[in-house]
């Protein structure tokens, strides 16, 4: 006999317009995620009841900072009753600070294209007007104001791409958490309310670019429901791969249209499928008022360089106040990393992972048409030199000089050797591009040899350190060192 959640779930799919399989559908059109391979770089915004609680939870932090999980963790890691998490901080969640306007402004100027927000993360605490269970901004929260609606509407002014993050599988508050720790609702009825809150994020909020699921289950029945209810209702929208758990083998993530790496990791090697990682700029994800081990904008270009020669796009996370605005640690951050895009952007944006699969010492390349960017992160005064790409440079130039003065170019065919001369200074020590343009297509040698020398582990950015002033000095924070590939 047929399970009742098996047959719900059946009933839903049946009475959907499926779209084909993965493998068949992209190859008739994957027209909708051309913006989120030109864009490369967005905006990740973890907000919600938690940030009242700052990570700390009757005198205790439970931050990250202390070696547990991030603090929007804090209903779990405190083993906190979902009626006690309930009433004590949905009283207390009055962001009348928030600006929407400021947020996205915040967003565009420092060079993101996309935003994702956590619409319910998995305390189960809904940040939009929703009609499937009162525990929302609206109903429970003395704020009464539709945060998701202010959001996409001004994304929409503004420009950019906005999308939602939602814990579709786990949910602390409505579903069981096991161990004496019931959920308000059975697993039939919280199913039905993902369902409901899917219909009501995917049709009262406009152009819904993005569908940011996570921690998904083993179950491809519950979770191709899901993902055919985001195809039918907003069929451009780009779904993550947390749709899914990482159990799930990838030819049976029918409904992922990216990859989402583990939190904070930059893969090994260059990825040559869609995908992306998310970051934090300190050690937590949510809110919390004793983490102060921020990234410095060296850090954030460096990875955002990195990501893109690897092939991912980078979904960088900012942790709003209970008052509902940024810290000046991310607005400055964010305002630097904006400054160096304006110039440097034709680096990132549109391009495509390095042509060799490697990186070199001083940095890491990135490709688009005819032009290799090189993204210098530890200053060479004898030279940039590269290997691996066939023929002598049109042409090499700084990317942030106006007038593309030309730098000196010597090539070597033995090893397919480029060297760029360069002056003793680096224009710019947090990363200096050099444009290198071909006369034809970018052809790399099959043969070519290297290694990744950044990010290879958590614990250093790079694999040698040497006699530079910059080397092995900007050692990264714990909250990356415990990233695991």
């Amino acid at each position: 006999m047929m399970k009742p959640v098996t047959a719900v779930l059946c009933t839903l799919l049946a009475s959907l317009t499926l779209t084909p399989l993965k493998g068949v559908a992209d190859a008739i059109d994957d027209s909708h995620m051309e913006w989120w391979r030109e864009a490369r770089y967005g905006m990740f915004i973890h907000w919600g009841l938690y940030s009242v609680a700052g990570g700390e939870w009757k005198g205790k932090d439970y931050g990250k900072e202390q070696g547990g999980a991030s603090a929007e963790w804090l209903m779990n890691s405190a083993k906190i009753p979902g009626r006690e998490y309930r009433e004590t901080l949905a009283p207390q969640f009055n962001p009348t600070g928030f600006d929407a306007a400021k947020w996205v402004s915040v967003a565009k100027a420092g060079g993101m294209k996309y935003i994702v927000i956590t619409s319910k993360h998995h305390d189960g605490f809904c940040l939009f007007d929703t009609d499937a269970t009162d525990y929302n901004v609206m109903d429970a929260s003395p704020f009464k104001r539709d945060i998701i609606k202010e959001l996409s509407e001004e994304c929409a002014k503004q420009g950019i791409k906005f999308g939602v993050y939602y814990s579709q599988f786990k949910d602390w508050y409505h579903r069981s958490r096991g161990r004496g720790n019931p959920g308000t609702l059975s697993t039939e009825d919280y199913l039905k309310l993902v369902e409901k809150n899917l219909d009501e994020l995917l049709s009262n909020y406009g152009e819904m670019s993005v569908l940011w699921f996570d921690t998904g289950g083993n179950d491809l029945i519950e979770a191709d429901a899901q993902g055919a209810r985001v195809r039918e209702l907003q069929p451009n929208a780009v779904i993550c791969s947390r749709l899914y758990s990482r159990r799930v083998p990838k030819e049976n993530q029918k409904y992922a249209d990216f990859e989402s790496l583990p939190d904070r990791m930059l893969p090994a090697k260059r990825m040559t499928d869609d995908s992306e990682t998310c970051m934090t700029m300190r050690h937590n994800w949510g809110y919390d008022r004793t983490d102060d081990a921020w990234k410095s904008e060296k850090d954030i270009i460096e990875f955002l360089a990195l990501c893109g020669a690897r092939g991912v796009n980078l979904l960088l996370n900012v942790g709003p106040t209970p008052e509902g605005t940024l810290l000046p640690e991310e607005t400055e951050r964010l305002a630097a990393v904006g400054k160096w895009m304006e110039v440097n952007g034709d680096s990132i944006y549109g391009t495509n992972y390095s042509p060799v699969d490697y990186d070199f010492w001083w940095g890491a390349m990135t490709q688009k048409d005819k032009t290799v960017y090189l993204h210098v992160l530890e200053w060479k005064a004898e030279g940039i030199e590269f290997n691996g790409i066939v023929g002598k440079p049109a042409k090499a130039y700084f990317l942030a000089d106006a007038e593309k003065t030309p730098l000196p170019v010597k090539y070597d065919a033995n090893g397919h050797i480029t060297t760029i001369e360069v002056p003793k200074n680096a224009p710019d020590e947090r990363n200096t591009v050099i444009a290198v343009e071909y006369d034809s297509a970018v052809q790399a040698d099959p043969d070519a040899k290297g290694k990744y020398h950044w990010y290879t582990t958590r614990s250093k950015r790079h694999t040698q350190i040497r006699n530079s002033k910059n080397a092995g000095k900007h050692a990264l924070p714990q909250a990356v060192k415990g990233a695991r590939h």
